[in-house]
């Protein structure tokens, strides 16, 4: 048995409001499969509405892992920021380019990658670094994977 991918118009998909600076689309069933499909309607979506939007699979509390697809706008800026120790992120660029910046508790900078999908593709960030993404296109797609529990933040 084949698993079709996720789609937003899906019964078995959640979409509500999230925090106010993005819309979030969760998967409620499992396994989930994300294709090329489901990124192009994801980056419509996003043209149309506007802001960023994440892509998610699980919601549910029991799990203690999360995988996002993000589609990040150049018009939307997410400030430095860094997780509790001992829980680093990975970010996976699927399509456009982004730039990662790691600083220093100064903010200056220690660490700076340019992420595309045909070269530096994936970047993993350190335990409790200040962070921060930034998009070179007028859309970049990632995958990103954390800990579940990395829902607090301090920003510089």
């Amino acid at each position: 048995m084949r698993i079709s991918a996720l789609r937003i118009s899906d019964d078995n998909c959640e979409l509500s409001a999230g925090t106010g600076k993005t819309c979030a689309f969760f998967a409620q069933m499992h396994p989930a499969i994300v294709n090329v499909a489901t990124i192009n309607e994801v980056v419509e979506y996003v043209a149309k509405i506007g802001g960023m939007f994440d892509c998610a699979y699980p919601k549910n509390p029991s799990f203690r892992h999360l995988d996002m697809i993000i589609v990040q706008r150049s018009s939307k800026f997410v400030l430095p920021h860094d997780h509790p120790v001992g829980m680093g992120e990975t970010w996976n660029i699927l399509r456009g380019e982004m730039a990662v910046f790691v600083v220093n508790n100064s903010g200056a900078v220690i660490d700076a990658s340019r992420l595309t999908p045909d070269s530096e593709f994936l970047y993993r960030a350190g335990d409790s670094r200040f962070h921060l993404l930034t998009t070179l296109n007028p859309f970049a797609v990632h995958h990103e994977s954390k800990p579940d529990h990395l829902r607090g933040h301090r920003i510089i």
